[in-house]
Protein backbone atom coordinates (compact mmCIF):
# COMPACT_ATOMS: atom_id res chain seq x y z
CA UNK A 1 0.00 0.00 0.00
CA UNK A 2 1.17 3.51 -1.32
CA UNK A 3 2.27 6.45 1.30
CA UNK A 4 -1.22 8.48 -0.01
CA UNK A 5 -3.61 5.54 0.51
CA UNK A 6 -2.34 5.32 4.05
CA UNK A 7 -2.82 8.88 4.94
CA UNK A 8 -6.17 8.46 3.24
CA UNK A 9 -7.08 5.38 5.76
CA UNK A 10 -5.81 7.47 8.63
CA UNK A 11 -7.56 10.26 8.01
CA UNK A 12 -10.42 8.31 8.18
CA UNK A 13 -9.81 6.61 11.09
CA UNK A 14 -9.47 9.90 12.52
CA UNK A 15 -12.26 11.51 11.20
CA UNK A 16 -14.19 8.59 12.73
CA UNK A 17 -12.70 8.61 15.89
CA UNK A 18 -13.78 12.52 16.20
CA UNK A 19 -17.29 11.13 15.75
CA UNK A 20 -17.04 8.87 17.85
CA UNK A 21 -15.78 11.03 20.78
CA UNK A 22 -18.72 13.97 19.93
CA UNK A 23 -21.09 10.62 20.84
CA UNK A 24 -19.47 9.91 24.21
CA UNK A 25 -19.43 13.65 24.98
CA UNK A 26 -22.93 13.77 24.52
CA UNK A 27 -23.21 11.10 27.11
CA UNK A 28 -21.20 12.15 29.55
CA UNK A 29 -23.21 15.44 29.67
CA UNK A 30 -26.44 13.88 31.21
CA UNK A 31 -28.40 16.25 33.91
CA UNK A 32 -29.72 13.96 37.05
CA UNK A 33 -28.00 13.89 40.08
CA UNK A 34 -24.56 11.56 40.88
CA UNK A 35 -23.34 10.26 44.15
CA UNK A 36 -20.21 9.02 45.07
CA UNK A 37 -20.68 6.08 47.07
CA UNK A 38 -22.45 2.55 47.82
CA UNK A 39 -26.28 1.28 48.27
CA UNK A 40 -26.35 -1.68 49.60
CA UNK A 41 -28.49 -3.41 52.90
CA UNK A 42 -26.91 -3.62 56.19
CA UNK A 43 -27.74 -6.29 58.98
CA UNK A 44 -26.32 -5.79 62.12
CA UNK A 45 -27.44 -6.94 65.83
CA UNK A 46 -29.58 -4.59 68.12
CA UNK A 47 -27.98 -6.14 71.34
CA UNK A 48 -31.57 -6.97 72.93
CA UNK A 49 -31.86 -9.88 74.77
CA UNK A 50 -35.43 -10.77 73.50
CA UNK A 51 -35.04 -9.71 69.92
CA UNK A 52 -35.46 -11.76 67.19
CA UNK A 53 -31.71 -10.83 65.61
CA UNK A 54 -30.60 -13.04 69.16
CA UNK A 55 -31.58 -16.01 67.29
CA UNK A 56 -29.72 -15.05 64.07
CA UNK A 57 -32.70 -12.89 62.25
CA UNK A 58 -30.37 -9.81 61.97
CA UNK A 59 -32.33 -6.17 61.40
CA UNK A 60 -31.90 -4.69 58.20
CA UNK A 61 -32.01 -1.66 56.70
CA UNK A 62 -30.33 0.36 53.27
CA UNK A 63 -27.86 2.60 54.06
CA UNK A 64 -25.94 4.82 51.74
CA UNK A 65 -21.62 4.81 52.59
CA UNK A 66 -20.00 7.78 51.07
CA UNK A 67 -16.60 9.02 52.02
CA UNK A 68 -16.11 12.50 53.75
CA UNK A 69 -12.98 14.01 54.66
CA UNK A 70 -11.43 10.28 54.39
CA UNK A 71 -13.59 8.52 56.31
CA UNK A 72 -16.40 6.66 55.42
CA UNK A 73 -19.97 8.38 56.82
CA UNK A 74 -22.94 5.45 56.69
CA UNK A 75 -26.74 6.74 56.43
CA UNK A 76 -29.45 4.97 56.57
CA UNK A 77 -31.87 6.04 53.71
CA UNK A 78 -35.70 6.26 54.19
CA UNK A 79 -37.70 4.13 51.64
CA UNK A 80 -38.86 7.61 50.14
CA UNK A 81 -35.06 8.41 48.81
CA UNK A 82 -33.84 5.27 48.51
CA UNK A 83 -34.44 4.77 44.90
CA UNK A 84 -33.64 8.39 43.85
CA UNK A 85 -30.49 7.87 46.09
CA UNK A 86 -29.48 4.56 44.55
CA UNK A 87 -30.42 6.04 40.52
CA UNK A 88 -28.22 8.98 41.46
CA UNK A 89 -24.83 6.24 43.00
CA UNK A 90 -25.53 4.10 39.45
CA UNK A 91 -25.26 7.71 37.27
CA UNK A 92 -21.78 8.74 39.44
CA UNK A 93 -20.97 5.12 37.95
CA UNK A 94 -22.00 5.08 34.91
CA UNK A 95 -20.12 8.78 34.44
CA UNK A 96 -16.61 7.29 35.41
CA UNK A 97 -17.09 4.31 33.08
CA UNK A 98 -18.02 6.78 29.97
CA UNK A 99 -15.12 9.20 31.60
CA UNK A 100 -13.13 6.21 31.48
CA UNK A 101 -14.03 5.21 27.55
CA UNK A 102 -13.76 9.16 26.29
CA UNK A 103 -9.77 9.18 27.50
CA UNK A 104 -9.25 5.86 25.69
CA UNK A 105 -10.76 7.55 22.57
CA UNK A 106 -8.56 10.56 23.22
CA UNK A 107 -5.38 7.96 23.15
CA UNK A 108 -6.64 6.17 20.64
CA UNK A 109 -7.60 9.69 18.42
CA UNK A 110 -3.70 10.73 19.51
CA UNK A 111 -1.72 7.67 18.46
CA UNK A 112 -3.99 8.00 15.18
CA UNK A 113 -2.73 11.40 14.43
CA UNK A 114 0.81 10.90 15.42
CA UNK A 115 0.60 8.11 12.41
CA UNK A 116 -0.29 10.11 10.31
CA UNK A 117 1.99 13.44 11.30
CA UNK A 118 4.79 10.49 11.04
CA UNK A 119 4.15 9.03 7.51
CA UNK A 120 3.79 13.21 6.05
CA UNK A 121 6.88 13.93 7.92
CA UNK A 122 9.25 15.15 5.17
CA UNK A 123 13.19 14.42 4.60
CA UNK A 124 14.76 18.32 3.94
CA UNK A 125 15.07 18.20 0.52
CA UNK A 126 12.36 15.84 -0.38
CA UNK A 127 9.37 18.48 -0.63
CA UNK A 128 7.70 16.48 -3.66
Amino acid sequence: MSRTEWESRLRLEIRQRQEGLGTILNRLQGRGPMIHGSVYIRRRRCGKPQCRCVRGQLHEDRVLAVRRAGRVVVRCLDPVEDTATEEAVIAWRLFRRQRRELVEACRALFKAVDRLGRLRQAKPGRLR
